[in-house]
């Protein structure tokens, strides 16, 4: 072997003439392309005389402006030994022949398919000129360059490892890319599944630490807009920190007390470029919508054209992701944010009533304020200052609702209240309103309707107690007289009974369970039946029925009234058409009909048709209407009257005298008949004046020509009373109750009553 050391050692001694070493491409000063701190060369060669003139061959030398680090191996099982447990080896200096033949090539061989080091590079060497492995050899072995010792002057020796120690580098450099780039995959898929700015800085910043494996130091802040009511405009706030800055989330970047830091992200952001230090890196993101977001990264360190390339590329991904949270934000607002008042809504009402009502405590309360004629205010002045005055309600209430409580508006005019109040902690929030509201130049003073309820009171879901707290508000609203209503749990229940009635009513309906009964209308001056009154009967399974004074409304309320109303309509035309039959064709039917039925356009011709089909003459019909539907829409109701009488149907007003109506709209509306009302009939003979009122309105319709009749009618004082008055006409239990079709065609038939003609 001493023949293979004389090349090295002769090496030792540098030529003149040998040019220094320069490549292509290197960038000036060494921090950019900061690796370990020397290059780690492993010689394994069975000679120790080899070992040692390569380490004298190479003492000192600097390779890319590192210093380089010998490694020794004997044989190849120590250099593979050496490789398992060694990092960061740049370059093997392979002897080809040491124990065997090919021990140098089982070396390299084990170097890449056991190992698995692809970036190491393997420089091979000989002693024997005249052995040179094939090509194939080369190429399958995966050894990167193959030189004669006695070709490894001192010169070559550090061209061969400067040119081995290059490539390493660069593969180095591109397998962290590689690596890097699957990092900032892996971690925009992650930070894109989170929906809050908060977390997703917390998280951006980690990964950016982790990336480059930096001091776990930095913060992120972000610059929004704000929205009314929140906080000032154009902030910049921290919305991440890590290390020592940790307690500045939250709070604004001026905060930040280190002046050399703070100077330095304010120029990022003016220039809004990236800036890098030999200790910090500030990055700059810039995102739409004035929403801009800066980056502080501690690095202790220069970073290198690599890793800032990195980092450029995560911080585009981090700005999308910024803009994507920014959307989700923006969608979230539009889901829990009322854009008028910019309260909470509805939805996110009944999430904070979720939340709250799963550990309700005593104190509880939820209120509902509802603004009584809203819709009028906007007919008269205006969708815009309706508009105006809603935002005018929200930012009166808003100071006078605690941090701990919520505040949301919950429809188009109903602001709802949630928190910790004693009832007579409520009471600023109504005299809000006792003041009135500055709107453009209106002065608009503002009716409420009030309800609470205590939330262990009603249903344990946010949608079931808000219904209960509505069920309190409908009765304030009827109520009209300003007070507060309190929901208890019999208002629940009473609604679901009315609502389980509806549905049967409903069904009834539908199935024709509901029945007519007919009450006998008498002359007073002759007894004679001169009609009837049809009635409609809702009976039970038990024999017993439901009051009309149950159903008639529910009808009204829910729009049933009018299936309800055709039915009866058909009902009695049918009935009329079979007491002809029997002789008794000429009794007056009397049909009540509700405000809505009145004011249904297809009365007219439901009327028409029924009469048509069974061959009835219009005077045998009586249409019957409240005082107060008459009063309602005057105009209109005169128009309807004349229609109907057009048709031939006579019109009588029901329930006279409990109504305001004025003598002159009484004349113009040409009824035939007005009905008294029974509590005026019961209670004649009662006072000093027994029958004032009554004979007030008998006088009246004689004088406008038209008849009365006395409902209620009960004794024969009562009649005899009424006949002395000249009242026309009576119905009452004194002459006959309410009765089926039957039993009353029976009757009819068996008194020999006549009919009055």
């Amino acid at each position: 072997m001493e023949d293979s050391l004389k090349p090295l050692e002769a090496a030792v001694q540098f030529s003149p003439y040998d040019p220094p070493l320069s490549f292509a491409g290197e960038e000036e000063g060494g921090h950019e392309e900061i690796a370990p701190e020397r290059w780690r060369i492993l010689v394994v060669d069975d000679e120790p005389d080899v070992h040692l003139a390569t380490t004298f061959a190479l003492k000192d030398e600097i390779i890319l402006d590192r210093p380089l680090e010998l490694l020794h191996a004997y044989s190849g099982d120590e250099a593979l030994q050496m490789l398992s447990r060694e990092p960061d080896i740049a370059v093997v200096l392979l002897d080809v022949v040491m124990n065997g033949s090919e021990d140098g090539l089982a070396v390299a061989h084990a170097i890449r398919h056991q190992l698995n080091l692809k970036e190491l590079r393997i420089v091979l060497r000989t002693g024997h000129p005249g052995y040179a492995p094939e090509y194939a050899v080369i190429r399958d072995y995966g050894i990167n360059d193959y030189k004669t010792k006695s070709e490894l002057t001192q010169i070559r020796l550090q061209t061969t490892l400067t040119t081995a120690i290059r490539s390493y580098q660069q593969l180095k450099t591109v397998d962290a890319n590689r690596r890097g780039l699957e990092m900032i995959i892996e971690a925009s898929a992650s930070l894109f599944e989170r929906r809050t700015q908060e977390s997703f800085a917390a998280g951006a910043l980690a990964h950016l630490i982790a990336l480059l494996g930096l001091p776990h130091h930095g913060l992120i802040a972000i610059h929004q807009p704000s929205t009314p009511g929140t906080r000032p405009p154009h902030a910049w706030l921290i919305a991440s920190a890590a290390g020592k800055l940790n307690a500045l989330v939250g709070q604004p970047l001026a905060a930040l007390e280190d002046p050399l830091v703070l100077n330095a992200i304010e120029h990022a952001i003016r220039s809004r470029s990236p800036l890098y230090t030999a200790e910090f890196a500030v990055l700059y993101l810039n995102r739409p919508h004035d929403q801009e977001a800066a980056i502080y990264l501690s690095t202790q360190r220069p970073l290198a054209k690599d890793e800032r390339q990195l980092l450029e590329v995560f911080c585009t991904n981090i700005a999308v992701g910024l803009e994507n949270v920014a959307l989700f934000r923006q969608l979230q607002d539009l889901a829990y944010i009322d854009p008028l008042t910019y309260l909470p809504n509805r939805t996110q009402f009944v999430t904070r009533l979720d939340n709250l009502l799963k550990s309700a405590e005593p104190d509880e309360v939820v209120v509902l304020l509802d603004i009584a004629q809203f819709s009028q205010i906007n007919d008269a002045l205006g969708h815009l200052i309706g508009d105006q005055l809603l935002q005018s309600v929200a930012q009166r209430l808003r100071p006078l609702v605690p941090a701990t409580a919520t505040l949301a508006r919950l429809g188009v005019d109903l602001f709802g209240v949630v928190g910790h109040y004693q009832p007579e902690q409520l009471t600023p929030l109504f005299e809000a309103f006792e003041r009135p509201f500055a709107v453009a130049s209106h002065r608009l003073r503002v009716q409420i309707s009030c309800a609470a309820a205590h939330l262990r009171d009603t249903e344990p879901t946010g949608i079931g107690c808000l219904k209960d707290v509505t069920i309190a508000l409908n009765q304030a609203k009827r109520a009209d007289n300003g007070q507060l209503v309190w929901y208890s749990p019999s208002m629940s229940r009473a609604s679901r009974r009315r609502l389980d009635l509806l549905h049967d009513l409903e069904s009834a309906i539908h199935r024709g369970q509901l029945t007519i009964h007919y009450q006998p209308q008498i002359a007073l001056d002759s007894g004679e039946i001169v009609g009837v009154e049809a009635l409609a009967r809702w009976p039970q399974p038990d024999g017993s029925f439901i009051p009309p004074d149950r159903f008639i409304p529910l009808a009204e309320q829910s729009g049933l009234i009018l299936d309800l109303g055709n039915w009866l309509v058909t009902q009695v035309c049918g009935q009329l058409s079979e007491w002809r039959a029997l002789g008794l064709g000429a009794l007056r039917m009397a049909i009540n009909v509700s405000m809505v039925q009145f004011n249904h356009e297809g009365l007219i011709d439901l009327l028409a048709d029924a009469l048509q089909r069974h061959s009835l003459s219009a005077s045998l019909i009586e249409v019957e209407i409240t005082e107060s539907v008459a009063m309602a829409r005057p105009e209109e109701v005169m128009a309807k009257i004349a229609r109907l009488k057009a048709l031939g149907v006579s019109v009588a007003i029901d329930d006279f005298g409990t109504g305001f109506s004025s003598l002159a709209y009484l004349q113009k509306l040409h009824a035939d008949r007005l009905k008294i009302d029974r509590a005026f009939i019961r209670d004649m003979g009662l006072s000093e004046n027994p029958y004032s009122i009554a004979e007030m309105v008998i006088n009246l319709g004689h004088k406008l020509g038209i008849k009365v009749l006395a409902e209620g009618v009960e004794s024969p004082a009562q009649a005899t009373l009424l006949r002395s008055l000249g009242c026309d006409e009576a119905q009452g239990f004194l002459f006959a109750k309410p009765a089926p079709p039957a039993p009353l065609t029976h009757w009819f038939l068996e008194t020999g009553l006549k009919v009055a003609v």
